[in-house]
């Protein structure tokens, strides 16, 4: 790994920094309230990770760099969206590609960890240039159907604790307070969120859905806005978008 970190230091040292900033959120925020095993979270980076380190995690993420440093982008959710503004690049979690698919849009980056439903997760590669899959305590047999996404080279590991191997550490929880939190990580000018509602539990891209999602959304909501907090961006609420303009542009 530290190879490559080598050769790609100039460009990513900033977006690694920016994700030792936030890395703790998860230990701090989400471990007291759900009380999942640290261990898991190590064990299944151990079965994933070690079989995937390679250059092309240092290409990919360099590339998401670029486009997204300095500049605006959209994140698309699953709920109901009316209008999007002039916008020339997407991304979103999982539970957006059904709005992807009703407007025509492809993301260039998703965030998920492929407990969407499998009508779906045949379609994701479609949908978007670059996965960011994230590697948690519980959906390790999940993380195997990776082996059925044919660019497999686009693919990019996220996890919610510190590794040794060649995955993206990053303090988050939700698959859509994830996909906002990395456009920061790759210092997104302003970002724009549609189809976000905290209070409301959409599951239109699973087969099944918890209960807990509700909590699950609360604690999503706070990981923003802390994260928006450490990275310096300012973040305004409204019913139908949320707007991060980044403070050290």
């Amino acid at each position: 790994m530290s190879e490559y970190l080598m050769k790609y230091s100039r460009e990513l040292k900033d977006m690694f920094i920016r994700t030792d900033k936030i890395i703790d959120i998860y230990r701090d925020y989400v471990e007291p309230v759900f009380k999942y095993p640290r261990h898991r979270e190590l064990e299944s980076s151990m079965e994933i990770l070690p079989k995937i380190c390679d250059r092309n995690f240092f290409i990919n993420l360099n590339n998401i760099f670029k486009k997204i440093n300095n500049s605006k982008i959209c994140i698309i959710g699953p709920g109901k969206i009316d209008n999007i503004d002039n916008c020339s690049i997407f991304a979103g979690p999982e539970g957006g590609l059904i709005n992807a698919l009703k407007n025509n849009i492809k993301f260039l980056y998703v965030a998920g960890d492929l407990d969407l439903s499998l009508k779906l997760l045949g379609e994701i590669e479609f949908f978007s240039k670059y996965i960011f899959l994230h590697v948690h305590g519980d959906n390790y047999t999940r993380l195997r159907n990776a082996n059925n996404i044919n660019n497999k080279d686009n693919i990019i590991y996220t996890t919610q604790v510190i590794t040794p191997y060649c995955a993206l550490p990053i303090g988050t929880f939700t698959d859509g307070d994830r996909a906002i939190t990395l456009s920061m990580i790759f210092n997104a000018k302003r970002i724009e969120v549609y189809g976000f509602d905290f209070n409301k539990v959409v599951c239109y891209h699973k087969d099944y859905c918890f209960e807990e999602k509700i909590e699950k959304l609360n604690i999503a909501k706070e990981i923003i806005k802390i994260a928006a907090e450490k990275l310096n961006y300012n973040i305004s609420f409204c019913d139908k978008k949320i707007t991060f303009i980044n403070n050290n542009s």
